[in-house]
């Protein structure tokens, strides 16, 4: 095992300490304990789950990362980074012109949805492409 996957387990596992600990002690200053706990277990579960299955197919000898691999993501990449700025131009024009008193959470949650459901679909259509 090389250290990128032994520091990407100890990241994963960290982010579910945190998580956990969220949930146990519920601090007074977190708005809403269960989602942000939520999160960070999440995170770090599937931190976690993805590294060793990358573990597991570099010792059978697949090939997990090659060029065509990040050239991918990096078409992904810029592909979400385009819509979300055209999307969060729209939503500051938007709170600019009216009086829309919009509580962050709730935007901040939805364009991260976006930008995970577009990252996600961008990343298997143009590996479909490619």
């Amino acid at each position: 095992m090389q250290v990128k996957e032994t520091d990407m387990l100890i990241v994963g596992f960290i982010l579910f300490l945190i998580g956990s600990g969220i949930h146990i002690f519920e601090p007074d200053r977190i708005i809403n304990p269960s989602g942000a706990g939520g999160a960070f277990i999440g995170a770090g579960v599937a931190l976690f789950l993805v590294t060793l299955r990358e573990i597991r197919l570099k010792n059978k000898g697949n090939v997990v990362e090659d060029e065509r691999i990040l050239h991918i993501a990096e078409k992904t990449s810029h592909k979400t980074l385009v819509i979300l700025i055209i999307l969060e131009g729209i939503l500051m024009a938007l709170l600019g012109v009216t009086a829309f008193d919009i509580q962050a959470y709730p935007v901040v949650s939805l364009l991260f949805a976006i930008t995970m459901l577009s990252y996600a679909g961008f990343y298997y259509w143009y590996k479909r492409q490619m």
